[in-house]
């Protein structure tokens, strides 16, 4: 290949990526003016969001709790165990590995501290723990179990209940189906803002993270575009096709 050939594919290469970075840099633009002007309450999904207050446990009397000691013989070796309140009620969270993250697989197990039997957060629990943190006037128009490929939370590993509001915003409520933790609210704004934070992170495969494929791509075409711009620069000086005139 001749070094004509060779310049010219430089050239139409520094183009193209030209186009593309600038192409991306105006939705950054785009994307950031909008973040900016929008209200958080759209951004997070926060209109009608409460957050569910703790109770706390000394409301409840110990002697009518089941003795700690029996459950752990029901069930294999644990690697913390503690109390938390779910639906007003005294519940015993057993972990058998504790995750560092609320959004990785936990490997958890639900028992509740008054009959010791074994919670499960069928759909009617995952409902009232969905009410308890909506301030809203609507009312529940379905729900459905999620298991897999959470396009709304990219990062959940578990499965989740997802709670369906009729109101104005078509509100979503999505409780952890482990725990019975409440994951979040999502509604009609935060369609619209789920969306452009994916522009601004480019997060086309939903990892919910800036760091992914396309920003490492991102990352080596704007470097090849500088080191092809140093270039021209150079070849241009070498060439003599920059006339520098003193006044």
């Amino acid at each position: 290949m001749t070094i004509k050939k060779i310049k010219h594919w430089l050239r139409f290469c520094h183009y193209w990526l030209g186009t593309i970075i600038g192409i991306q840099l105006l939705i950054w633009l785009g994307t950031g003016i909008y973040f900016n002007i929008t209200p958080s309450e759209d951004l997070k999904g926060t209109h009608y969001y409460r957050s569910i207050a703790p109770l706390d446990l000394t409301a409840f009397s110990s002697h009518d709790l089941e003795p700690l000691s029996s459950i752990l013989e029901r069930f294999k070796p644990m690697e913390q165990v503690s109390t938390i309140v779910l639906n007003n009620q005294p519940v015993y969270l057993l972990d058998e590995q504790v995750q560092r993250y609320q959004h990785d697989c936990q490997q958890q197990v639900l028992v509740d501290a008054y009959s010791g039997k074994e919670v499960l957060i069928d759909a009617d629990l995952a409902e009232s723990i969905a009410l308890q943190s909506y301030t809203g006037a609507g009312e529940i128009k379905s729900h459905r179990q999620l298991s897999t490929s959470f396009k709304e939370w990219p990062k959940e590993c578990n499965p989740l209940w997802q709670v369906s509001i009729s109101d104005d915003l078509n509100t979503r409520i999505y409780i952890n189906g482990v725990n019975g933790r409440l994951v979040g609210h999502k509604n009609d704004h935060t369609d619209l803002a789920d969306l452009m934070f994916k522009l601004h992170f480019m997060d086309y495969l939903h990892q919910g993270s800036f760091n992914n494929p396309f920003s490492w791509v991102f990352g080596l075409m704007m470097l090849l575009l500088s080191l092809s711009g140093v270039y021209w620069v150079i070849d241009n000086l070498v060439m003599k096709r920059y006339r520098f005139k003193l006044k």
